[in-house]
């Protein structure tokens, strides 16, 4: 038992599951579940992701020895301004955002108790809310934690211990290395997704029933939530939009073997894509 107290701002998809696992996994004697939506708070603790449930900031941050932020990105900083009152200096504080380096600075401008240590727990579902939460969500899964120059090193193991716990693979990052990692292997497959999805509406509506797996497998992430994911891709925009001139140059870059015939080439680009693709574990 790390947690005699553990308290979820949020509890949707991420929070819902990681209460299910804290208490499953007997992490935390108690888990609290804060929000706004006294109705949807009820739901998650009907079905075992939390203990109690309250709308009350004070209520909910009272005694909690952990308090996880699983908000959509742009909530994050006010959500930490609105628990910060009732936090005492041994509590830890960390959140689940997809981003890093807009939350650390905004954050650190008011967290005179180094209470925050960033987390991004790389699991999920293109479903959102509290009906798809998922037992097990964390288990296998990986984690970046990302400290920064002013964070407490004791909260900081901490939270790498908790997400150990949990069953991910842990690594640490600062918040910008975080940001630039994951534009690429995160956040730009939504947009190539989303594009691909759009690009494709005329076949797409006229021949539903003749859609195989390779365009299902590719475009899985493109139903994903468009509040969630908007926020996000404004939020890392500099290093997605990085990402963004580099793939136009991949495709200009077949567009010319495909339009030269080039196969030799062509075939050398695919085998480079296909060994890069099986490393991948």
């Amino acid at each position: 038992m790390m947690f005699k107290k553990v308290t979820i701002v949020g509890m949707g998809l991420m929070g819902g599951s990681l209460g299910l696992s804290l208490l499953d996994k007997k992490i935390a004697e108690r888990v609290t579940g804060l929000g706004r939506n006294l109705k949807r708070l009820h739901i998650a603790k009907s079905k075992g992701a939390a203990t109690d449930v309250t709308t009350d900031h004070k209520t909910g941050i009272t005694g909690a020895g952990l308090v996880v932020i699983s908000l959509p990105v742009m909530m994050i900083p006010q959500a930490f301004m609105d628990i910060k009152p009732y936090l005492s200096k041994n509590t830890i504080v960390t959140d689940m955002g997809s981003v890093k380096g807009a939350i650390a600075d905004k954050i650190g401008l008011f967290d005179t108790g180094r209470n925050f240590v960033g987390s991004h727990p790389m699991v999920g579902s293109e479903k959102a809310g509290i009906e798809n939460m998922k037992e097990g969500l964390y288990d296998k899964g990986a984690c970046i934690v990302t400290p920064g120059a002013q964070t407490d090193k004791k909260k900081a193991a901490a939270v790498i211990r908790l997400w150990k716990t949990l069953g991910m693979r842990v690594s640490t990052m600062t918040p910008l290395e975080h940001d630039k990692c994951i534009a690429g292997i995160s956040h730009f497959p939504h947009l190539a997704a989303f594009a691909m999805v759009v690009s494709h509406e005329k076949e797409i509506l006229e021949n539903k029933d003749i859609i195989g797996p390779g365009f299902k497998d590719a475009t899985r992430i493109a139903a994903s939530n468009e509040a969630l994911w908007a926020e996000i891709i404004l939020m890392n925009k500099a290093e997605i939009l990085r990402n963004v001139d580099a793939y136009v140059k991949q495709l200009a870059f077949l567009s010319y073997m495909i339009d030269k015939s080039k196969i030799s080439d062509l075939k050398e680009y695919i085998k480079k894509s296909r060994i890069l693709r099986e490393s991948i574990k």
